[in-house]
Parts: C-alpha cells; structure tokens; sequence
C-alpha cells in the first residue's frame, strides 16, 4: 500500500510525462447568474486522467506543478484547449482560470496569455483571471505591474477563496480585482452557523462599498442560494448548478436552455428575508434590495397619498409600461378604469 508520501513522489515523477501525453485536460464548473439562474461562465479546473489512479484533482499535483516549475506550461495547454471548447459557447459566457501566484514573479505573462487569446480568437473580455487570497505575492509592486497589463486588455481580476487567508484584505488594497469571491466554507455552514451569516453579509457590505461584483463558492442547496440572493450576491457556483465536468458535459448543459435551478416561490424567498433580519442595518437594506428587485412578482411602493414611489421591473412588464410612467403618480391616474371597479366593489 502506498503511502501518501510515496504517492506524492510519483505524482511529481510523473507529472512531466503526463503533460507530454496530455493527460491532464479541463474540466468546466458552472458560474450561475442568482438572480436570473442563468450561467454566466465557466470556471476551468485541471483534472489528470491517471492510467492507473483515474481522475486524480488538482490539490494532488498542482503544488507538484508549481514546486518543479511546469505550472506555467501547465496553464498554457489548458488555456489553449479551452479556448477551443468555448468557441461553441454563445459568446457573452465568460471563462475564469487560476493562476498560480508563482506565475505573478513573470513579467512575460501578460504577453503569452495574450498571445494564446489571438490565435483562438478569444476576447480578453471573456477572461476572468482568479488569484488565492491565501498566494503570497513576494513582489506585490511586479504582481500590480502584471495585473494591471492584463486588466488593461479587458481580461477581469478575481480575488478566489476569500475569508481563508491573512493577507486578502492588503490584495484588495494593493491589486486592481474587480471580482471577489467567497470561499465554500462559509457558504456550506450559511444556513447553520450565525457566525457564518454574520461573516457573508459583511462580506457583501465590503463589496458594495469597494464596488466589487461577487461570486458565492460552494452553494449546495437552495437554502443557501436564497440567503445569498436576499443579502445581494450575484453570482455562484456549486453542487446545486453542477460540478466540474469535461467539455461535452459543458457543452450538453448549454444547450438545456443555461438555466440550471428552477424558480423559488415568493414565500420560499420572503422566509430566507426573515431569517437574514439579523444582520447589520446595511445589510437589511440590501436583502429588501435584492427581494424588490428578484421577485417574480410585480411590487411597488406607495406613498400615504396612493401615489408610487417606486416599481420594480416585473410589475412594468406586467402592465407593458415603463418604470417612469408610474413615479410620482397616483394609482387612480395609471389605472383609472380598475380604480373605478375598486371603488364600485
């Protein structure tokens, strides 16, 4: 039997000759719109396909990757294919790749990324570019000179597992993201832990603040998809929408029509509102914010006067009217006929 050890010597052993054979290949996890629960991208992840070991995940050998220095060719192949895989994808989809925090050390990055893009006709504004909170960028003035380069090509910065490590907060300060994303740990214990809520909703606070889109990790449930809807998150992925799965795979969920959850009610949504009125004051807001706007019914507020202040877009479409034809005006004057029936009953 073999131990870990040992295993992890073969693993590095053998990982040059599996790249030659192409033996590692990409695996497509979906990222999902909450909202509208339709997929917005893909994150790539490696899978090796072992002779005799099977799938083997990439916590197995991407330090291995990194400790032998292959992880840049490592990216580069896996980049290249799946670019290729998602020229059949309809073209607003977005595609997010991990970087190794070793790869920050390389000024030439940004130029053999590119360089990758061209030949696949791939725009960079499909790219999206994920950094661990956790990497520990040495020269963190090289890794804003690199980062920089590529968001100035239109390619999007995530900051991936964030509340995990110690030095996310200083990324934020220091790096141009415009993505954070939430690590699984306090998304699984959401609907269990307060500490984990509490955690989450001032996470959304912090992007709201800095102006930063978010993605929840590990979303199994609908639970957990519903409190995260209430307190404002936009995008997802997890077990509930699909797990990594090979190009095909990809490509068939595509073609069910991208929408990958069915519809809560009303009343499933409003009960995930009451459990979240715990959180700060700020938070409260956004979870009325994100009810108002998400609801799949038409809602609007009124004054003292019958008069609205405000509608959201499902009441409009419901009417066939703009926003702006309600603002301000009396209910009696946009429906005068069903006032009339209203005031006969």
């Amino acid at each position: 039997m073999l131990t870990s050890r040992t295993e992890g010597r073969n693993v590095a052993s053998e990982l040059a000759r599996a790249l030659d054979r192409n033996e590692i290949v990409p695996y497509y996890q979906p990222i999902v719109n909450l909202q509208t629960r339709r997929i917005e991208g893909f994150e790539l992840l490696a899978r090796w396909q072992h002779p005799i070991r099977q799938n083997i995940g990439p916590a197995e050998f991407i330090p291995a990757a990194e400790k032998l220095g292959l992880i840049g060719a490592l990216t580069e192949r896996l980049l290249r294919q799946a670019c290729i895989d998602a020229a059949n994808w309809p073209a607003h989809l977005r595609l997010s790749v991990n970087i190794s925090p070793r790869q920050l050390h390389d000024s030439r990055l940004p130029k053999q990324i590119s360089g990758i893009l061209e030949q696949a006709r791939f725009p960079f504004q499909r790219l999206t570019l994920e950094i661990t909170e956790s990497a520990v960028v040495d020269d963190i003035d090289l890794a804003r000179l690199i980062l920089g380069h590529l968001r100035s090509l239109g390619a999007h910065l995530a900051l991936d597992d964030f509340g995990t490590g110690y030095s996310g907060l200083r990324h934020l300060q220091e790096l141009p993201f415009d993505i954070l994303k939430v690590d699984a740990i306090f998304v699984r214990t959401l609907c269990t832990k307060t500490e984990s809520r509490k955690i989450v909703a001032a996470v959304m606070g912090l992007c709201q603040s800095l102006k930063l889109a978010t993605i929840a990790e590990g979303i199994e449930n609908d639970s957990q998809l519903e409190m995260l809807r209430c307190l404002g998150y936009g995008n997802g992925q997890g077990w509930l929408f699909g797990r990594p799965a090979p190009a095909a795979e990809a490509e068939a969920l595509l073609k069910n029509g991208q929408s990958v959850v069915a519809l809560n009610s009303v009343a499933q949504i409003a009960e995930q509102v009451a459990l979240q009125l715990e959180a700060m004051p700020i938070q409260c807001l956004w979870q009325l914010k994100a009810l108002y706007e998400g609801a799949p019914v038409g809602l609007a507020f009124l004054d003292r006067e019958l008069r609205y202040l405000a509608v959201n877009e499902r009441l409009a479409e419901m009417q066939g009217l703009p926003t702006a034809a309600f603002l301000g005006r009396a209910v009696a004057d946009v429906f005068p006929e069903e006032s009339k029936m209203s005031n006969r009953g």
